[in-house]
């Protein structure tokens, strides 16, 4: 993120696969690209909890996916823990 003149600029990360809801709603998932997506999606969860933060909305459409298989949580409400 950056500041230009007095407007607040978030640069991110553009993920080309959509979300999760996105993805569910037109194709069927196997076995090992859920498993793979759920580890992703936990393994970012346990880094916000070792850092005392939880993320407060983690559902499929706050899910991204990129087509090279990486995963983010996307649509923080951030909370304390």
């Amino acid at each position: 993120s950056y500041l230009v003149g007095e407007e607040l600029w978030l640069v991110m990360e553009y993920m080309d696969g959509g979300t999760l809801s996105d993805v569910i709603s037109k194709t069927y998932l196997s076995e090992d690209e859920t498993a793979a997506i759920s580890r992703e999606c936990l393994q970012g969860l346990d880094f916000l909890h070792s850092n005392h933060v939880i993320h407060q909305d983690a559902k499929s459409c706050n899910i991204l996916l990129k087509t090279d298989g990486s995963v983010k949580l996307g649509q923080y409400i951030l909370g304390q823990l």
